[in-house]
């Protein structure tokens, strides 16, 4: 079972989400509904959720201060919302998935089952799976003249290829080489968050600022750099994005 609470100030809106729930997915225990995320914050320790539905327009706080309070958070969140304007905030605090109000019962599925595949991955790795062991702590390594670096992975901007080296672009202006391809950091890095745009870049999707188009268009990151998509991933890069 997952074990999971709804947070939201509009009790039709919390009704109707907590049948909805149950009509999709029988394995999803609902411990607890609240109106508003001052309320629940001090019960999480106590009912440790798997996962928080979690509406963004809340009065006192909202989802993001919210989850500005809890930075290491070992809950998973599903944002629910009728604003879609939110969606780059809800990628860069690291949510599950971002589900419009009305919410359809498809695409709540498939928000589940990506808590699923979540809890599943933690679980892998506690048990003694090293493959994505770092992802828990935040950070990749990266093989060094003394041993190895840990990069926090909220600071890489993007990586790209250079033969059989990767160069990881930092938000401080720093670039670091590894020797470990492309594809080695792809199976390491969270694909909800970071995306391979082009066969040789892989983009933090936080530090998106504007898609430019073109035939396969391209991607304008906040510090000014310029990326290109390859036309191959356009239509599911759009996606990615919710457009």
């Amino acid at each position: 079972m997952i074990k999971a609470i709804l947070i939201d100030d509009e009790p039709t809106s919390l009704d109707a989400l907590k049948l909805k729930i149950g009509q999709v997915d029988a394995q999803v225990d609902i411990l607890s509904t609240f109106f508003s995320a001052q309320e629940a914050l001090p019960a999480l320790k106590d009912l440790d959720p798997d996962v928080i539905f979690l509406d963004v327009e809340m009065p006192e706080m909202n989802a993001f201060h919210f989850l500005d309070q809890l930075p290491h958070r070992t809950f998973e969140v599903i944002i629910t919302t009728a604003h879609d304007e939110y969606a780059i905030q809800a990628v860069r605090q690291s949510v599950v998935d971002f589900l419009l109000k009305p919410i359809n019962s498809s695409e709540l599925a498939f928000a589940i089952d990506r808590v699923k595949q979540k809890i599943k991955a933690k679980k892998q790795n506690q048990s003694g799976s090293t493959h994505k062991i770092n992802a828990l702590f935040d950070k990749i390594p990266v093989p060094s003249m003394r041993g190895l670096l840990f990069l926090p992975v909220k600071d890489i901007l993007y990586l790209s290829a250079d033969g059989n080296y990767t160069t990881i672009h930092m938000a401080n202006k720093q670039k670091i080489i590894s020797s470990k391809l492309l594809k080695e950091y792809e199976s390491m890095l969270d694909s909800l968050f970071f995306y391979r745009i082009h066969h040789s870049t892989i983009l933090n999707l936080s530090y998106i600022k504007e898609y430019i188009k073109g035939e396969g268009g391209s991607v304008l990151l906040t510090d000014g750099t310029s990326l290109e998509v390859s036309k191959r991933k356009k239509k599911e890069f759009l996606e990615v994005l919710g457009l």
